[in-house]
């Protein structure tokens, strides 16, 4: 048997990553790391130690993740972070990376993250168009500035990075496709099939994708297709949120994707009483220091 085929997923929180990953983790003769490194070495104990002793909750999920934090960007050259800006390293080249980059429309995008903000650090913010205009600071690994104007330039700076990561991978002789979530979660099965054959690799054709969401407390498969289908996330747009997004992303690099800008005219000034309740509420249950999900540092 010859050496495992290495797979490296890239993209920004939510959008379908671990639900891809775990299509991947189906396909025999697959790696997802460079080398034989397994786990990343450990953090210095006698740290780690003060640190599950001394604090509870919140800081200290705040600090744990901080360690691992360090050591992922330390060791991050040639095996980056599935969230991080994605760059095509000679190491990558070297090993004969195959890639999987994942995107989605960058207005559903922001719906997304502001209901669950992985990796926010600071309260999460009252509405919609507030989010889409707070400073965002970035993880070290993730290979940005450390602090942003808006969260929407993440979606802004990895969507041209994607774009300039699979050229360049096939300029080397590499291959790589960009998987966007909208057709992804119409027929996840299908769609990983197509792309881990565009890959080179040999699914299984039974691959199991799971009805359940991977995210604990987001809704089913079928309820998703229909979300996206139906593009039901436009009723939580109001025309100062399109705006917002607009003025940050270039619609060259986003058209290129296959994502269209919205016109803001076509959106009420307010959205709807029912949406901007279950809007606030949602957001509201990520706010607080001490709640579990907006420091949760591996749920993507």
């Amino acid at each position: 048997m010859g050496d495992p085929a290495i797979v490296k997923v890239f993209g920004e929180r939510n959008t379908g990553t671990r639900a891809m990953i775990s299509l991947l983790r189906q396909v025999p003769g697959v790696a997802h790391r460079i080398g034989a490194r397994g786990e990343m070495p450990a953090y210095d104990g006698a740290v780690q130690a003060a640190v599950e002793t001394a604090l509870k909750g919140h800081w200290k999920r705040m600090y744990l993740h901080a360690m691992r934090d360090d050591i992922a960007t330390r060791h991050a050259g040639d095996d980056p972070w599935k969230h991080a800006r994605p760059v095509l390293s000679a190491g990558m080249i070297d090993a004969g990376v195959r890639t999987i980059l994942m995107m989605r429309d960058p207005y559903s995008w922001l719906i997304g993250l502001a209901r669950r903000p992985y990796h926010l650090k600071g309260p999460n913010a009252a509405t919609l168009e507030a989010f889409a205009a707070r400073p965002w600071m970035c993880e070290a690994r993730e290979g940005m500035p450390a602090v942003l104007a808006s969260p929407l330039v993440l979606w802004a700076e990895k969507a041209q990075a994607t774009l300039t990561y699979r050229d360049a991978a096939r300029d080397a002789g590499l291959r790589a496709e960009i998987v966007r979530l909208e057709d992804f979660i119409q027929s996840p099965g299908a769609v990983a099939q197509a792309t881990f054959r565009a890959l080179g690799l040999c699914p299984p054709d039974d691959l199991n994708a799971k009805d359940a969401n991977t995210k604990k407390g987001e809704a089913a498969l079928a309820t998703l297709r229909q979300y996206y289908r139906e593009e039901r996330w436009k009723a939580r747009l109001s025309r100062e949120t399109v705006a917002r997004v607009n003025a940050r992303i270039d619609w060259s690099v986003a058209g290129a994707l296959g994502y269209r800008m919205l016109r803001p005219e076509d959106f009420p000034a307010r959205i709807a009483p029912e949406e901007a309740q279950a809007m606030a509420a949602e957001m509201a249950s990520l706010a607080a220091p001490s709640h579990g999900k907006a420091g949760a540092a591996a749920a993507t």
